[in-house]
């Protein structure tokens, strides 16, 4: 008797993973959102404003509101390979502010600014998907996007004789993901990204594949 009953519960085991893989194999697409931090155009931020202000002993420079949001599908055209792409929202705050020599870090935080830009990103990138692990409640992968980044630029200015500023321009730009690790079930995952571009350079999100 206990010999039958093993034979069906391993059958019915076996139906259900071949059944499960079955129902992974078969997925061919893959929707996820994603929130990052430290993206490329954060990067071109503190460098504009440094450059913007000038370096100087009495100035120290910071980026805040670092964000990135991300909206991406993907299309699987073969087990390992997707394609598809990237809409990406970012936004960035670098502040210069003014510093007294020997200047507590209370004051510094709080000291008078002399520069600030309020700006934000809009990113479409067309993007391959490489799975180099590919399990029912496990993966790992890499990706590469490219594709054009549309800035807006919001420049206040404190302590110069200067205007206000505001611009937006067009440029090339792209993100890449050397190791990513998605976790749950075949259908709908968590997952970690550790790279670097427009979406950041650690990156959390929720994917679900149909």
């Amino acid at each position: 008797m206990r010999k039958y009953l093993f034979v069906a519960v391993a059958a019915m085991m076996a139906t259900v993973s071949i059944s499960g893989q079955n129902i992974y194999a078969d997925s061919k697409h893959e929707v996820g959102i994603s929130s990052g931090g430290f993206s490329t155009s954060n990067f071109i931020d503190l460098v504009r404003v440094i450059n913007d202000v000038g370096r100087d002993d009495g100035v120290m420079y910071s980026v805040n509101n670092l964000h990135s949001f991300t909206l991406e599908y993907f299309y699987r055209v073969k087990e390992w390979l997707g394609v598809g792409g990237m809409l990406i929202y970012g936004t960035g705050n670098p502040v210069a502010t003014e510093i007294a020599d020997g200047a507590p870090i209370s004051e510094i935080k709080n000291g008078a600014k002399i520069a600030e830009m309020k700006n934000r990103y809009v990113s479409l990138m067309p993007t391959v998907k490489f799975d180099w692990i590919r399990r029912q409640y496990f993966g790992m992968y890499s990706k590469v996007g490219l594709g054009f980044t549309s800035r807006h630029e919001q420049t206040l200015y404190s302590h110069y004789t200067r205007s206000n500023e505001q611009a937006s321009f067009l440029h090339l730009n792209g993100h890449l993901t050397l190791v990513g690790m998605d976790f749950g079930s075949p259908h709908f995952r968590g997952f970690f990204d550790l790279g670097f571009g427009e979406q950041g350079i650690i990156l959390l999100g929720l994917r679900y594949k149909i």
